[in-house]
């Protein structure tokens, strides 16, 4: 049995991104660049105005009340006058649309007046080179770099995207994942289980933490606790790119997953983590398959997902920021310590002032998938056996929909 640590970056060396696909600018997003974005052009294009106003010469209006003849106006959209402006003249100009050569400066229109001469304005503030203007090129020079390769493609990025003229994009390929549950025990959702039985829920929670990936699966469904029909749906989860199986694990007598596994050629990353929950914890490759041998507590492959699986995921989608986000809160509450193991509580983090609060839920082990719907966070004990008290600093393993929690 390994710590978190170590098991983590072995996980990271065994894995590389996948290679580069091209695809529309539709089908960009959430996927992570893999190559350098230049600007095609200066960004903006040429000098423009940030407000509707006037623009002038700034020498011609040194002081307030300067007043200037009007010669024309320019609209957004419009190529800019061919001629110079004259000094002591201005042009109407709105926002967005192209400066006259020659203007330098735009009098925003709320710090103008138009008399009974509608030729003529006055300028009641005065102007300065380069007020209210968009240079050209102050966003980005042509050839300049505006995305990096390992940059996820997420709103703003497309905007960018589009503005540079990138109707298609080179992206990382995205995972086919499959999922494959196991164990008599389980049965699908919509069956009614006798006592001795569970419905199927981590497949869905996993499907849903692969969501907020970006990320769909393939379901495997439900391998019996026998070796043949077990080897026969491996198999068939072993075509994509990364099986997550659930339960089957452990050191039980039907827990036949690693020995199956191992038949058909698994190279084992790790087996075994000292954290809990998710302690009995697969990892390996199979081909060209990553392989992750779940445990089947609902608790257990929640987390175990998040600190593992999310991570390794995002790793073959070309992030170059893999981990959970671990943020320091303040514990309000002691929680226990367990020897030998790091321990994943079930948690909520509030901002509270000017600094954020860790509130342990109640949970009754790992099998209590209920206790996940109010948390938002792990809270993460060390090993040790004293607990940890109420008022010290505790790390807070956030999960991805936290904010809206």
């Amino acid at each position: 049995m390994i710590s978190i640590e170590e098991a983590f970056e072995r996980l990271m060396a065994a894995i590389a991104p996948l290679p580069p696909v091209e695809v529309s600018l539709e089908y960009a997003y959430g996927r992570v660049v893999a190559e350098e974005i230049r600007a095609d052009r200066d960004v903006p294009a040429a000098d423009r105005s940030a407000m509707d106003g006037f623009a002038v010469h700034a020498a011609d209006v040194r002081e307030a009340g300067a007043i200037l003849r009007v010669a024309g106006e320019v609209r957004a959209g419009e190529p800019a006058p061919a001629a110079e402006l004259p000094r002591g003249e201005a042009v109407r100009i709105f926002t967005g649309a192209l400066l006259p050569p020659g203007a330098d400066a735009v009098v925003m229109l709320e710090a103008t007046e138009l008399g009974s001469d509608p030729a003529r304005v006055r300028l009641c503030e005065p102007a300065e080179r380069g007020q209210n203007v968009r240079a050209r090129a102050s966003d980005r020079r042509a050839g300049e770099i505006v995305l990096l390769p390992g940059d996820p493609i997420h709103a703003a990025e497309m905007a960018a995207l589009a503005a540079l003229g990138r109707p298609r994009v080179r992206v990382h390929r995205a995972p086919d994942v499959r999922i494959l549950a196991t164990g008599d025990e389980v049965v699908p959702v919509a069956a009614t289980p006798g006592d001795h039985q569970v419905r199927n829920s981590n497949a869905w929670g996993l499907r849903a933490q692969l969501r907020e990936l970006g990320l769909t699966a393939r379901d495997g469904g439900i391998a019996p606790d026998d070796r043949e029909g077990l080897r026969a749906r491996l198999r068939e989860g072993l075509q994509g790119d990364v099986l997550l199986v659930t339960g089957g694990v452990s050191v039980g007598a039907y827990d036949l997953v690693a020995d199956v596994l191992k038949g058909e050629g698994l190279t084992v990353l790790f087996h075994g983590v000292a954290m809990r929950p998710g302690k009995p914890l697969l990892a390996g490759r199979c081909g060209d398959c990553l392989v992750f041998g779940l445990p089947g507590n609902p608790l257990s492959t929640f987390a175990t997902f998040l600190v593992f699986v999310g991570p390794a995921l995002r790793r073959l989608m070309g992030y170059t920021r893999c981990a959970p986000p671990c943020l320091k809160a303040t514990l309000r509450a002691p929680l226990a310590r367990r020897p030998g193991r790091t321990s994943l509580h079930v948690g909520r983090v509030l901002r509270e002032g000017d600094g954020l609060v860790a509130e342990p839920l109640p949970s009754t082990g790992s099998g209590d998938v209920l206790s996940l719907v109010r948390a938002n966070a792990f809270l993460v004990t060390e090993p040790g056996k004293e607990p940890q008290p109420e008022g010290s600093t505790i790390a807070a393993l956030l999960w991805p929909e936290a904010g809206h929690r």
